[in-house]
C-alpha cells in the first residue's frame, strides 16, 4: 500500500476568511473527493485542535492507495487539481511525506 501524508498551515486570512474558517473549507474540499476518486482507498482529513504553544500546522491528509500507480492516478483528476489549486492559494507552508507500506 502506498500513503501519502500532508500537512497544510494556513495564511491568517485570505479569500474573505479567517484561518480557522480556511480550515473548514479545506477539509470540506478534501473530504469531497473520495466520491469522486475511486483510486482512493481510505482518506482521513482533520483540523489541528492543539493550542498549547507548539508550530503548529492546521490541516492534515491522511491517505492510503494500493499502489504508487493508483495514487499517482488520483493526482490526474481535475478535481483533486482544483482542490489543490484552491489550498495552494491560501496555504503559508506544506509538508508532505509518502512511503509503502
Amino acid at each position: 500500500m502506498y500513503k501519502h501524508i500532508v500537512l497544510w498551515k494556513l495564511k491568517a486570512e485570505a479569500d474573505g476568511l479567517n484561518k480557522d474558517q480556511l480550515a473548514i473549507e479545506v477539509k470540506q474540499r478534501l473530504d469531497a473527493l473520495p466520491s469522486v476518486i475511486s483510486e482512493i482507498k481510505e482518506y482521513e482529513v482533520a483540523i489541528n485542535i492543539g493550542s498549547y504553544g507548539a508550530s503548529f500546522y492546521d490541516v492534515i491528509l491522511i491517505s492510503i492507495f494500493e499502489n504508487k500507480d493508483t495514487f499517482w492516478a488520483y493526482t490526474k483528476y481535475p478535481e483533486h487539481d482544483e482542490v489543490v489549486d484552491f489550498i495552494q492559494s491560501v496555504q503559508e507552508d506544506e509538508q508532505i511525506v509518502d512511503y509503502e507500506l
